[in-house]
């Protein structure tokens, strides 16, 4: 989850699927913006960086603001910076406890490139990278979820 869901997490989601598919895990991945403008696509720098790493983001993704919903069934919530944390545990403080930054292993919050040059989107991608990866194995070391590797 990000601000406006048009940028850092529709590559996160992305990167997410991309694993969890490859990965062999099952599990349902989505995005979401704390302050999303509905139905917009993705920003196009964030589309060219996905599509020059070979991970596209779905042709059909638009903008989608969070909802009470989305955070009740989620078990995890990977939000990109200590804003976004503070906006969770005011607008949806039982979901505190299930919310954690993706760049915390990295010791990182994920910069928003919304009105930046492309290499700042390409700096967002490796951050989402790194953070899913490593939220990934830390989810399979504490047998949440179950993978094979093969990459």
């Amino acid at each position: 989850m990000c601000t406006g869901n048009v940028c850092r997490s529709p590559m996160a989601e992305a990167l997410m699927n991309h694993y969890v598919s490859n990965w062999g895990i099952s599990a349902n991945v989505i995005s979401r913006g704390l302050a999303a403008p509905v139905g917009r696509s993705p920003h196009p720098h964030a589309i060219r960086v996905a599509e020059a790493h070979g991970i596209p983001l779905a042709p059909d993704k638009r903008a989608a603001q969070v909802s009470s919903a989305d955070m009740a069934m989620a078990t995890a919530i990977f939000i990109m910076d200590s804003d976004h944390r503070r906006e969770v545990q005011k607008a949806y403080p039982t979901a505190s406890g299930k919310t954690f930054l993706l760049g915390q292993w990295q010791g990182q919050e994920i910069a928003d490139p919304i009105n930046e040059p492309l290499p700042k989107f390409e700096d967002a991608w490796v951050q989402c990278d790194q953070g899913v990866q490593e939220w990934l194995k830390r989810l399979r070391d504490a047998d949440i979820v179950r993978f094979v590797e093969n990459v």
